[in-house]
């Protein structure tokens, strides 16, 4: 549970915190409802975390919880707390699928506009040259005959 850097009470410090004696501890330990760190010399040290642990299961066994009922107790909120972060993510997601929506929305109606003003300039383009090929057939029309017998 304890990750070493946070890990500073050894288990005198950690019995006296929680109100334990240490041997509780250990048993607590072996039981498998706290995990402190240990250091390379096997020296047990206990975070806030595990001290906050400790204090519930004390809380657990003083309302009259044995030791299996309080390691469940201790693996439902676990479970809970994980549910809850999971919904928190997905409240997120959601959050962002309604945002991505919303500007999706957006673009697809710019997108229209540009696509409308793009048939627009089509059009307007079209007209242009039907206008240009009109005046190029009246320009050629109106070119003096340049093979005709006065130039040769």
């Amino acid at each position: 549970m304890s990750g070493g850097q946070e890990a500073v009470f050894v288990i005198s410090v950690a019995a006296r915190l929680s109100g334990m004696h240490p041997q509780t501890l250990r048993i607590y330990e072996r039981r498998g409802l706290v995990a402190p760190y240990r250091t390379q010399g096997g020296t047990r040290r206990y975070s806030q975390q595990d001290i906050e642990r400790l204090l519930l299961i004390g809380e657990l066994t003083s309302a009259g919880l044995n030791l299996e009922g309080v390691k469940m107790v201790i693996e439902l909120q676990a479970e809970l707390s994980a549910l809850r972060q999971e919904q928190k993510r997905r409240r997120r997601q959601r959050e962002v699928l309604a945002a991505t929506a919303g500007r999706a929305a957006q673009l697809e109606a710019e997108n229209e506009r540009l696509r409308s003003k793009i048939r627009e300039l089509d059009d307007r383009l079209g007209a242009v040259s039907g206008e240009l090929e009109g005046l190029r057939r009246i320009y050629y029309q109106n070119l003096p005959d340049r093979g005709g017998p006065d130039n040769g």
